[in-house]
């Protein structure tokens, strides 16, 4: 009796297994995988572009997304299995300003991309130039993804 018991045990162990690896398989990502592309505080074409967010679902709207803002080869992205996702401050007439996807939280439905938009305290030395600045995130992930964004002031003495 015993030995029909263990192989019964040893026969269902398998499946078991398996079926938590079904349950992983579907959804392998986790908070904290996502990896910076590209960013940069100006354009290399020295155009200015308007602040904005964007879901990238492509390697033809990379290509040609990533072109508006570095001379950089874009890198090959498997669109089947991820999306990359566009931050952009927009123009600013000085320096001190800067854009960063600071996490990502996964959902079961979706994926929500935390922003951070710093911004020059009133004190604050910066450059008096225009800056752009931007950052490209690649995101592992074919959920839905959802912005928010939170402006930090630097305090500077």
């Amino acid at each position: 009796m015993r030995i029909i018991f263990l192989s019964l045990l040893l026969g269902v162990i398998p499946f078991i297994s398996g079926c938590a690896d079904d349950a992983t398989a579907e959804d392998p990502f986790s908070e904290s995988e996502f990896s910076e592309l590209q960013s940069g505080l100006h354009t290399d074409s020295d155009t200015y572009t308007q602040k904005q967010s964007k879901v990238i679902v492509s390697q033809k709207d990379y290509d040609k997304e990533l072109l508006v803002y570095t001379s950089a080869s874009p890198e090959s992205i498997d669109f089947l299995t991820s999306k990359v996702l566009l931050v952009d401050m927009g123009k600013r007439n000085t320096g001190g300003y800067s854009i960063k996807v600071t996490s990502i939280d996964v959902n079961e439905n979706y994926v929500v991309a935390h922003v951070n938009l710093m911004q020059p305290g009133q004190n604050c030395l910066v450059t008096d130039a225009l800056t752009n600045p931007y950052q490209f995130v690649l995101i592992p992930t074919q959920k839905e993804v959802l912005i928010t964004e939170r402006i930090t002031l630097e305090e500077c003495q």
